[in-house]
């Protein structure tokens, strides 16, 4: 499976698969905080984080999660996911500096996210191993929540 994630307007993303949207962020800044809310394409609230950075180190904590997204994320910070409290994919990227990276389940790369950031807006493309599609929303939660609002313009 391959999406598109797309940034629009105020530093928005928004997710799509053969055009159709599935789902999109916004975020709202004060002094050292993001706020992030993540929708699906029914304008349904699923999740909303404060992001805390400082420096290189963001800090994210969940303020709201909609009962009917699962499963239920438990912890979510720029290397990891964690959900129903025991499972958990991890992201790697393939240098040090990269804008490309992979998510990984127990060792097993499941999906690779492509950056284009050189151009009127960022674009990324996430490839999703069709075997592990039951990742998809987890995967996408999280490139939300690390994504939204870390962009110069």
């Amino acid at each position: 499976m391959i999406l598109e994630i797309i940034q629009k307007g105020r530093q928005s993303l928004f997710v799509y698969q053969d055009g159709n949207l599935l789902f999109y962020s916004v975020v709202k800044f004060n002094w050292i905080n993001r706020i992030i809310n993540i929708y699906n394409q029914n304008d349904d609230l699923l999740l909303e984080l404060k992001c805390r950075s400082f420096f290189m180190k963001s800090n994210y904590k969940i303020l709201f999660q909609n009962q009917s997204l699962n499963p239920f994320i438990n912890e979510i910070n720029s290397r990891s996911i964690t959900f129903n409290t025991d499972k958990y994919l991890t992201v790697d990227s393939k240098y040090f500096i990269s804008f490309n990276y992979n998510y990984y389940f127990r060792d097993t790369k499941i999906a690779e996210l492509k950056k284009k950031i050189f151009s009127i807006s960022s674009k990324m493309t996430l490839e999703l191993n069709d075997e592990n599609l039951e990742f998809s929303d987890q995967i996408i939660m999280h490139i939300l929540s690390i994504e939204t609002g870390v962009s110069v313009d």
